[in-house]
């Protein structure tokens, strides 16, 4: 039976085989827009997200403080002045004694507990606005200038009454130890205060 001879096209030496173009069917890729929902399947947010500190707490760690210490020592410097007057009524106005120790004890302990709100967090979760001892030897300072400011505001009235005596002079001629006493009762008042507050003034 006779074979059937199939004869191939002659390749040229040395030339290289063709390869059939290659065409993709898959679509062509775009940019995302603002409003595309992310593919089925997929969280819009990493699962680990939810673990990572707030940005308060980031920030309480990286060591930086609010500026709201003027605003926390506030109700302070106001039960500081309203002391310092309330002495110079007492000592100047009325020319009583016996009501100084009171209000300066009473004086002190009230800037003591309102300066240690300065030194507390306000939300348990940012950094205090000062260093708990800071405040502490803020309140003292405090304490001792209500103590100084009344002291001169005293001498001050009794200057208007027709005194002619210098601070020093004046004030241990007419109330003798009781201004010494005085800075040593606020002094120890605030420093209790301070340890013990805070007392947040509510508006």
């Amino acid at each position: 039976m006779p074979r059937s001879i199939v004869l191939s096209e002659p390749t040229v030496r040395g030339s290289a085989p063709t390869m059939p173009a290659m065409t993709s069917s898959l679509p062509p890729q775009r940019a995302p827009e603002p409003g595309d929902r992310p593919p089925a399947g997929r969280l819009a947010r990493p699962p680990s997200e939810r673990y990572a500190p707030p940005a308060a707490a980031t920030q309480a760690g990286s060591g930086a403080r609010p500026w709201s210490a003027p605003r926390a020592l506030l109700p302070a410097v106001l039960a500081s002045i309203a002391t310092a007057a309330a002495l110079v009524v007492d000592g100047g106005v009325l020319a009583e004694e016996r009501g100084l120790l009171a209000i300066s004890g009473l004086g002190g302990a009230a800037i003591g507990l309102l300066a240690a709100s300065a030194g507390v967090s306000a939300d348990g979760v940012a950094a205090a606005p000062l260093p708990r001892g800071r405040v502490t030897r803020i309140a003292v300072l405090l304490a001792i200038a209500t103590v100084v400011v009344a002291a001169l505001g005293t001498w001050a009235y009794g200057r208007l009454e027709g005194g002619v005596m210098d601070p020093v002079t004046y004030l241990w001629t007419t109330f003798g130890p009781w201004v010494p006493a005085e800075a040593v009762l606020a002094v120890l008042a605030a420093a209790w205060g301070a340890g013990a507050g805070p007392v947040r003034w509510r508006s």
